[in-house]
């Protein structure tokens, strides 16, 4: 049986056998495409910097505890804090710099002040603040997660599986947010007067 697939800029030609079919690809809007490269950019960021933090800290130790001074928790929390205001403030720098050379669209006006994160505030510094504390309330509930499982010590290669994962999910929550806002954001008030 020969299977053929070409891609087309908008559509595929899948070819199976005797049987020929055009199949049309879904096209993502701008503002996708952008929230996809800057959430993978972030995220293989984010991972980079929590593995040089977890090697940094805790390479000879076989078992890390959940709780004390060196712990998972100290780890989330810092990190979570860190990391998301420093995601949300890059995230809505990156953002705004698109919709002023016009690459993403802004939303439109019955789009705005619909969830909670319109409600964010404008300025960019209290927006990354805002989302720090997102990262604490992040982290906590992981770290509620693992004292329900009873997991107070982790080994150091599974926490490691687990600080990667956890990192890609925390950077792709912290820049959806933080792209989501910034889109709603009204940038082209300022006067260059």
């Amino acid at each position: 049986m020969q299977f053929l697939v070409l891609l087309y800029p908008y559509g595929s030609l899948i070819s199976i056998g005797n049987c020929t079919e055009k199949v049309e690809l879904m096209h993502i809007s701008l503002n996708y495409r952008f929230l996809l490269s800057l959430a993978a950019i972030l995220a293989v960021a984010s991972v980079t910097l929590s593995m040089l933090l977890t090697a940094i800290m805790w390479m000879p130790y076989k078992e890390l505890p959940l709780w004390g001074q060196q712990s998972i928790a100290t780890h989330l929390f810092a990190y979570s804090m860190i990391a998301g205001f420093a995601i949300g403030w890059v995230a809505t720098i990156a953002t705004r710099r698109a919709l002023r050379s016009r690459k993403v669209l802004p939303l439109h006006w019955h789009l705005r002040s619909q969830t909670l994160i319109d409600r964010l505030p404008s300025r960019m510094f209290n927006r990354a603040f805002m989302f720090a504390l997102a990262g604490f309330a992040i982290a906590s509930i992981m770290l509620l997660l693992l004292d329900l499982l009873q997991l107070y010590h982790i080994p150091y290669t599974e926490f490691q599986v687990l600080a990667s994962v956890y990192s890609i999910c925390f950077s792709a929550a912290i820049t959806i947010m933080a792209v989501y806002r910034a889109l709603g954001d009204s940038i082209m008030r300022h006067s260059n007067l």
